[in-house]
């Protein structure tokens, strides 16, 4: 009875394994979309969020018509800013969103006009050049389909700083009837002869959409691109001045990333050749030309600021306490999604 009781497990030993299929291992990308995607988009352990949520008049979005596709409809937003219409060398607008991209949305829709070329901009709103007549029927044509009419002139030379009020006063007038609103930055003062005076612009516009972001930016310090205590201040200070009803206050949806050292750039040889040293290179190696080229490996410190649901939580109810009813965000697709349970409009 015991040879026949392990007659099995002998057979078993000698004949052929039974094959095993591992699952593949995951590459570094596909882990980390998993673990994103079981965090609802997070890499780390999320801050618990508590209370209600927060309710406003208006929820502005800004969009980049080339990234329609993220879009979503289903976020409460009462206004759609789509962005942008520019200029082109001639002086003439170019760009102009197509408005069919909205199409679908039941809130308000904006188009967003922006010229990043200070020259383009004073040749266009200083009349004595001949381009402004036509550069106000073009906008005024290219907003049709639209809503209103919302003007990002942040590159605007000191001397068209009248040209500019008188540029905004002209579409106020010839919109008929359509949302006119403006783009300033964030000041926590009144600066002498501010292209961007708050208590003109708002006499003028529809809305005020301030910017309060890029506390720090791209070559500041580090530092977070929008405080909840600098932007109290910059609330606090905008109360002052633009009624309630034409206020939105604009939130980041963005972060930044700052590094300890900058290691791209034009050098001097002694500079160069204090990189060499400070990175322990001894040789050079020569092109056919005779340009001397190095290569060496630096590790960096990378210091980070970014706003997700839990921060921007704090900032709309921060808004909410002084009495703001109205925000935006720029911009859609760069959000937090978890965002959008925390917040509700009143309409």
């Amino acid at each position: 009875m015991l040879a026949l009781a392990l007659c099995p497990a002998l057979m078993f030993a000698s004949g052929k394994k039974e094959k095993t299929h591992k699952a593949p291992e995951e590459t570094p990308q596909e882990r980390a979309a998993r673990l994103l995607s079981e965090n609802d988009g997070a890499a780390y352990e999320r801050a618990v969020v508590e209370g209600e949520a927060a309710s406003f008049n208006e929820v502005w979005g800004f969009a980049l018509q080339e990234r329609s596709n993220e879009l979503d409809f289903e976020t409460p937003y009462t206004d759609i800013a789509l962005f942008t219409s520019t200029l082109n060398y001639y002086g003439e607008l170019v760009d102009v969103p197509n408005h069919l991209l909205l199409a679908s949305f039941e809130g308000r829709t904006h188009m967003v006009f922006a010229c990043d070329s200070r020259a383009l901009v004073h040749y266009v709103l200083d009349p004595q050049f001949g381009l402004r007549a036509q550069f106000e029927k073009s906008l005024v044509n290219a907003v049709k389909n639209y809503d209103g009419l919302c003007i990002d002139m942040e590159y605007i030379p000191a001397r068209d700083r009248g040209n500019f009020f008188s540029f905004l006063r002209d579409m106020k007038r010839m919109l008929n009837g359509k949302i006119l609103s403006v783009c300033v930055p964030a000041r926590m003062r009144t600066i002498s002869d501010d292209i961007f005076h708050y208590k003109t612009i708002s006499d003028i516009a529809d809305r005020v959409i301030i910017m309060a972001y890029d506390e720090h930016w791209s070559t500041s310090k580090a530092g977070p691109v929008a405080s909840l205590e600098w932007c109290g201040n910059v609330a606090d200070y905008a109360l002052t001045i633009i009624p309630k009803e034409k206020l939105v206050m604009g939130l980041p949806l963005y972060g930044r990333t700052w590094v300890n050292e900058n290691h791209a750039g034009a050098w001097y040889f002694s500079g160069m050749n204090r990189k060499l040293l400070e990175n322990g290179v001894t040789s050079v190696e020569r092109d056919d030309g005779g340009v001397a080229k190095i290569e060496y490996s630096a590790t960096i410190n990378v210091t980070g600021y970014f706003d997700d649901t839990y921060s921007l939580v704090k900032k709309f109810r921060m808004y909410k306490e002084k009495g703001i009813n109205k925000i935006s965000f720029w911009r859609i697709g760069m959000e937090d999604t978890t965002l959008w349970q925390w917040i509700e409009t009143d309409n």
